[in-house]
């Protein structure tokens, strides 16, 4: 008797069908599960994104901000148009800036604004200098009524009433000059010892002068030797910043940001409080004088699009544009503007420098 045949096991192509059939169904039910979660994911960390870089930036404006107007808080000359000259640049340029403690730059229609930041870093007490004779040419040195303060190395702006300001380097430290001399303010084109004894070249001193003839009725501020002259702007959707002394252009502040509004905050009956917030920037340096605050919003946006759409295909994570103290924050301008979430950073910021000045 031979040996009986044993029965061949397999799967069957019904079985097999089958089995792929379930297999798909549980593909699709992951796949779908794991969109959802990706989808809360991409919130999460686009929120968080956004709000790191709206606090970034929002620190950053504000550290400023709180320095404004330091050595220059002079109320007579506020307000007054800077001559400057920049050897260092190639070509050597020649540009302006203001005496002002803050100057926000509406941007046109609903762009966004530009804020200039001002302020000196001398460590001495900011007390303007009077000029103890007229001179007779723009690049005459200055004869001081008292030098107190000043060193080597360190920035002057000139001012007097009805004329533009000039920014000048000191090139000697008058208290160290001879007898006869303390009270001398050199500014020459070349190079000079700083108080350290470094050999270095005068920077923003152009030969023959920029400015027109001061008389003794003019004032120095000491704005010490690395001032600061910042100018804050949104541009492709980044904050970025212009160092105006030392022509850095450009600088990345924080990404995803999309709208930057300001305002002044105004004083209109001397009371040392804010009345009103206004957009207008002071025209007079009484009107300087009675501005106490500025108050700004951020608009940070998340940097990755929702994907959630309405039957027409149109974004709905977004309807209408963020809003502030100070109005509407538009940000329909932008591309795919409903595809994205939003973050308004707003602050008020005291402008202390102008509170706290010489009598």
């Amino acid at each position: 008797m031979g040996r009986p045949r044993r029965t061949q096991c397999g799967v069957s192509l019904i079985e097999l069908l089958v089995a792929m059939a379930i297999g798909l169904f549980a593909m699709l039910a992951i796949a779908q599960s794991f969109a959802i979660s990706e989808g809360h994911r991409r919130t999460a960390t686009s929120g968080g994104d956004a709000t790191f870089s709206g606090v970034l930036a929002q620190h950053t404006l504000q550290r400023d901000a709180r320095m404004a107007g330091f050595g220059i808080n002079h109320p007579v000359l506020l307000g007054c148009r800077i001559l400057a000259y920049d050897a260092w640049s190639t070509p050597p340029r020649e540009f302006n800036f203001f005496l002002a403690p803050v100057l926000i730059t509406q941007g046109a229609g609903t762009a966004p604004d530009e804020i200039t930041i001002t302020y000196g870093n001398s460590d001495t007490l900011p007390v303007p200098i009077e000029l103890a004779k007229d001179m007779p040419t723009p690049a005459a040195n200055f004869q001081v009524k008292s030098s107190f303060g000043v060193l080597a190395g360190d920035l002057l702006v000139i001012a007097e009433v009805g004329l533009d300001c000039t920014l000048a380097q000191a090139t000697n430290t008058p208290g160290q000059g001879e007898s006869g001399h303390k009270d001398l303010i050199i500014h020459n084109h070349g190079n000079f010892r700083d108080a350290h004894g470094n050999t270095l070249r005068a920077r923003y001193n152009k030969p023959g002068g920029l400015g027109p003839n001061y008389s003794k009725n003019a004032i120095l501020y000491n704005l010490g030797p690395a001032p600061v002259v910042n100018r804050y702007y949104v541009q492709s959707n980044e904050l970025r910043v212009d160092q105006l002394l030392s022509n850095a252009l450009g600088g990345r502040v924080a990404g995803d940001i999309v709208q930057l509004q300001a305002e002044y905050g105004r004083d209109g009956d001397g009371d040392g409080d804010v009345d009103s917030w206004t957009t207008a920037t002071p025209a007079t340096a009484a009107q300087w004088a009675a501005t106490l605050a500025i108050r700004l919003a951020l608009v940070a946006r998340s940097p990755l699009p929702e994907r959630e759409r309405d039957a027409e295909g149109v974004c709905t994570t977004t309807t209408a544009s963020p809003v502030w103290a100070g109005g509407t924050l538009d940000v329909t301008a932008l591309p795919d503007w409903r595809c994205y979430r939003y973050r308004v950073f707003e602050s008020v910021t005291s402008l202390r420098n102008l509170i706290w000045r010489p009598a």
